[in-house]
């Protein structure tokens, strides 16, 4: 409880400083907001050439004690809370990192067991189920400085190659229609989008979802 009011105080604090409070409270709190699943067959990925190429960039999976040493910091200071909240309830975490400095970041719940059922509230809202062998990913950001800098795409592609390597058949994700950015995102990473729903949400509890027209 006491990591969920931390984190929730972080998030806050971030929005406000960068005068992004208002996008804050429209992520938590909305109605009839458009939402659209996706998928991806990672078996069908045959990338050749290296996603990192050219960004100057590692790419690893973090882990508490990186963050917790000091081997590993924030470009954006909020994303510490928010790493070591989700590390805290299994979830793992993929980042593109600079001289020590986490760019971007990206979590999934992808354990090592791949046979056990996967939960998250996220895939009751989108109506999901994993079966063996498939994750969900979900809260990708990157830095606002680096953002332009081609740096979500390399970052989604070497995740999607780390989870193939592992020997995961299938990720699900989801984006917001009104969200370009993401949109256009996933359908250059060739998602399948599965049929949209309308969604109302007030901070994690989700009031309404229904098809979309």
């Amino acid at each position: 409880m006491f990591e969920t009011v931390k984190l929730g105080l972080s998030l806050l604090h971030q929005a406000v400083m960068e005068g992004k409070w208002r996008e804050m409270f429209h992520e938590r709190i909305f109605r009839n907001r458009i939402v659209t699943p996706v998928e991806l067959d990672l078996r069908a990925l045959e990338w050749q050439k290296d996603p990192l190429e050219g960004t100057g960039c590692v790419f690893l999976e973090l882990s508490r004690e990186d963050i917790e040493t000091g081997k590993l910091s924030f470009a954006v200071h909020e994303r510490r809370a928010n790493a070591l909240y989700k590390l805290g309830r299994g979830m793992r975490g993929f980042a593109l990192v600079r001289e020590g400095i986490v760019l971007g970041d990206l979590w999934c719940v992808a354990p090592s067991d791949k046979s056990k059922p996967i939960r998250h509230p996220d895939l009751t809202m989108l109506r999901l189920e994993c079966a063996e062998g498939e994750a969900y990913a979900q809260d990708m950001l990157i830095d606002p400085r680096h953002r332009g800098k081609n740096l979500a795409v390399p970052l989604q592609r070497a995740f999607h190659l780390a989870l193939k390597q592992e020997g995961w058949k299938k990720v699900y994700g989801f984006y917001y229609d009104d969200n370009l950015p993401a949109m256009w995102m996933h359908r250059m990473l060739k998602f399948k989008e599965l049929p949209k729903l309308r969604v109302s949400r007030i901070s994690r509890f989700y009031l309404k979802v229904e098809k979309a027209a």
